[in-house]
């Protein structure tokens, strides 16, 4: 019978609350890279989270706030380390106070519809493995995004193919 610990999983949560300012917004994206990286994710991987992440708060920013910086937007970052088969996960909740939307209007753009902007829910979408807007208690609305692998080492590319006509 054999008396060495086992190893449990490495499990983050980090709470903050930031103005919708872009100022913030590379101390958000840093933060997400350094939890992820401190979770054994591979840095292309945790720059695409990153990246869906800056995403989501510029579009609280602009959308929500209509480019209002006095305006709260509250995260929570849950990652868990990749140990003994369970494949590392992290999961990102956003919440502001903006008017609610309809949940309908919020689609991605083909992306053969080549134009300035308007391309950060078709980024988040694929970016992350699920995304769910929802409507806050109380008034405003919510945001989860989840990234989960089966190994510390997978790599996430985000592309798109341009058809030969």
């Amino acid at each position: 019978m054999s008396m060495e610990p086992k190893a449990t999983p490495s499990k983050i949560i980090v709470r903050l609350t930031v103005h919708a300012s872009p100022v913030w917004f590379s101390t958000i994206r840093n933060l997400v890279i350094n939890i992820c990286r401190n979770c054994g994710i591979c840095d292309r991987t945790s720059g695409s989270i990153a990246l869906a992440l800056d995403e989501a708060v510029s579009n609280i920013h602009r959308h929500g706030y209509h480019g209002s910086s006095d305006e709260l937007i509250e995260i929570q970052i849950e990652a868990m380390q990749a140990c003994n088969g369970v494949p590392w996960k992290v999961k990102i909740c956003l919440e502001d106070r903006a008017t609610q939307i309809d949940l309908e209007k919020i689609k991605s753009r083909e992306i053969e519809d080549v134009r300035p902007g308007g391309l950060g829910v078709y980024l988040i979408q694929s970016i992350m493995d699920h995304v769910d807007w929802s409507y806050r208690e109380g008034g405003g609305m919510r945001l989860v995004l989840e990234k989960y692998g089966d190994s510390i080492s997978e790599n996430v590319d985000v592309y798109t193919e341009k058809t030969q006509d």
